[in-house]
């Protein structure tokens, strides 16, 4: 992007979304919900930037706590988005707070799971 340029801005609804999904990722007691908590409020945000994205394209977003972005949009979602928003709105920025957030909660909610079977590994039989 050049010095200048204009930008298309999208955080409006990142901050209507907002809350609700660290609300939502907050409840998740199991790591593999954080992935679906992400993907249905992604589904959601793209579908306000672009009404022709439905929930019938949420299989068209992974959610990849490992990658550095967090997420993967397929090709064919890309072109649904264009060329235009993709390279020139805050889209993919937005996109990667959530599914960093959502990784973060996922990290989270794996080393909690460790630490209490460790614990439980740790009782004697006699107390159980």
């Amino acid at each position: 992007m050049k010095k200048g340029e204009k930008v298309l801005s999208f955080v409006k609804f990142e901050k209507e979304i907002e809350s609700a999904y660290r609300e939502r990722l907050s409840n998740t007691k199991r790591p593999e919900e954080t992935g679906d908590v992400f993907l249905e409020f992604a589904i959601g945000l793209l579908s306000k930037v672009n009404p022709q994205i439905t929930r019938n394209h949420i299989d068209q977003i992974y959610f990849e706590p490992e990658s550095e972005n967090g997420y993967r949009l397929s090709p064919n979602l890309e072109k649904i988005l264009g060329e235009e928003v993709l390279k020139k709105s805050d889209i993919t920025a937005i996109l990667k707070r959530m599914a960093l957030n959502a990784a973060h909660r996922r990290k989270t909610l794996i080393a909690d799971n460790e630490r209490t079977n460790l614990f439980r590994m740790q009782e004697r039989p006699d107390q159980r």
